[in-house]
């Protein structure tokens, strides 16, 4: 019998905390983190969007509006790096003319925080004259966003390699 009484009580002490904790989650509210806000994920895909289309869309004849438009798009360390090399790899292409022209396919949040993301972007380039292609058709990133000041900057970004053969029958992917 006190074995029984027991049970009872401990049913009601579970119930009794299940009740205040529930309590406790209602008048909380909602504790929604950014990586499920669709604002901030949309802001997230926007700003990689941006970045991945601007990137690659140039024309090595003007090169001081392809700077000033990527530029503000990345963080400091970044635009600094950027800066740099830009106008020494394009100006070897001066001569061909090339024009450039970026469009993003899809974008993924791999994963986000409040103030940090890590995005694939999947991207197509076209070029001008089209019988010069500089670098791949086809790109596939990793773009690391930060926030600063409120607005998604890119930090970093690296090529993941794109397959251009399928897979032989029967290999692993």
């Amino acid at each position: 019998m006190i074995r029984g009484r027991s049970i009872v009580v401990g049913l009601v002490v579970v119930a009794l905390v299940a009740l205040a904790a529930g309590t406790a989650l209602l008048v909380r509210g909602p504790q929604i983190p950014a990586s499920a806000d669709s604002a901030s994920r949309q802001d997230v895909r926007a700003a990689t969007e941006r970045f991945a289309t601007a990137i690659n869309t140039y024309d090595v004849t003007d090169l001081d509006e392809y700077v000033e438009r990527v530029e503000p798009l990345l963080t400091d360390e970044l635009a600094e790096q950027f800066k740099a090399s830009t106008r020494d790899l394009l100006a070897k292409f001066e001569a061909a003319k090339i024009v450039s022209k970026g469009k993003v396919g899809q974008v993924a949040i791999d994963s986000m925080d409040r103030d940090s993301a890590e995005v694939i972007a999947a991207i197509t380039i076209s070029t001008e004259p089209a019988d010069v292609q500089f670098g791949q058709p086809r790109l596939r990133w990793r773009v690391s966003l930060v926030k600063q000041e409120g607005a998604w900057v890119v930090e970093n970004f690296a090529n993941i390699p794109v397959e251009t053969t399928a897979p032989e029958e029967g290999a692993a992917p």
